[in-house]
């Protein structure tokens, strides 16, 4: 099956940039960090257009939007989380979409130095900035290593040796914000639902995108700053958030994993796993691995479709490129041409 051997960029003369950002009764986010992001579009040396989506708010949000009406498009969505970016992406005119949560606010220079990633490297699919905490007195995370240990995956921007890769161009496994390449984004079925309420989903797009031949990359010169999880961490509590960890985690190795000695360390360590959540009173994360059961049928419907896809590279090579030092991939240069402002599009 032959999906994307076509999607590489035809491109003409400038991108086209949509910037959009997710809100959930965000009033007071929304004041704080749209500001940010409509002076990034205007000083931005792309074609710039910034939209909204409310994901059924009940607080003030759409009355905050209403100010900001001239500088933004807004869409009301049913609210899936993440997911509500599926359709708004498939749906935009722009080349590269760049994803934001109501929770970030940004440097006036961040747009540019994303989108130029996607001009010099062809198999971009996903450009991410450098992400500090809200204050800017502390670093939330850079690039990420994806890593299967005992059985059981994980991400994280803070590994050892991070801080000497923070300013540096890179590859970064996978992120929950950022820039992406709308066809692919598209081809790959955008954020799975199979995740809902969230967790995971961005792991899992950008883990299908490296199997497929595309990679993500990190790129320092983008700035953003970011609260960090206020609204899903405020709706599902502690607790919550840990049985929706351990569930999803289990739904992306399920559906994604093919590597048979991953799979014999999964099925000889999930036992020990649970008995150490026992001992150790983690009841909630206990139960997001019977949720995660629960769903079962549907992983294994998504994993047979799965199997029509030719990938270009296994699990363990993808993996493998985290374990070694790629810091010198290759620094990008600034497209000259850019440097007369182009109009934003609305």
């Amino acid at each position: 099956m032959r999906l994307f051997n076509d999607l590489y960029f035809r491109i003409n003369d400038i991108l086209r940039v949509n910037v959009i950002v997710l809100n959930y009764n965000g009033d007071k986010l929304l004041k704080e960090c749209l500001p940010s992001i409509i002076r990034a579009k205007n000083i931005s040396n792309y074609a710039v257009r910034v939209t909204v989506i409310d994901n059924e708010s009940t607080d003030n949000s759409l009355k905050v939007l209403e100010e900001f009406k001239n500088e933004i498009d807004i869409i009301l969505c049913k609210n899936r989380v993440l997911c509500s970016f599926n359709e708004v992406v498939a749906n935009q005119k722009e080349e590269i979409a760049v994803l934001l949560n109501n929770d970030m606010r940004v440097d006036e220079k961040f747009i540019d130095p994303l989108v130029h990633v996607f001009e010099q490297k062809r198999d971009a699919f996903l450009v991410c900035p450098k992400c500090f905490n809200f204050t800017g007195e502390g670093i939330e995370g850079g690039r990420s290593k994806g890593f299967i240990k005992f059985g059981w995956f994980g991400a994280m921007a803070k590994y050892k040796g991070w801080e000497k890769e923070l300013d540096k161009f890179n590859y970064t496994f996978q992120s929950g914000f950022g820039a992406v390449r709308k066809d692919i984004f598209t081809k790959l079925g955008g954020y799975d639902d199979l995740y809902l309420p969230g967790r995971l989903e961005d792991s899992d797009i950008c883990f299908r995108s490296w199997k497929n031949g595309f990679k993500c990359y990190y790129e320092p010169e983008s700035i953003i700053y970011h609260k960090g999880g206020e609204t899903f961490n405020k709706t599902f509590g502690k607790n919550g958030v840990s049985s929706i960890d351990s569930r999803n985690t289990l739904l992306f190795f399920w559906k994604n994993i093919t590597g048979l000695r991953y799979w014999m360390e999964h099925i000889f360590f999930l036992p020990v796993r649970l008995v150490y959540w026992l001992i150790k009173g983690e009841y909630s994360a206990i139960r997001g691995v019977f949720q995660a059961f629960g769903k079962i049928d549907i992983v294994s419907t998504k994993r047979r479709l799965k199997k029509k896809e030719q990938y270009k590279i296994t699990d363990r090579a993808i993996f493998e490129i985290f374990l070694k030092d790629y810091s010198m991939i290759g620094k990008i240069s600034v497209n000259k041409s850019l440097s007369q402002k182009q109009d934003s599009s609305r």
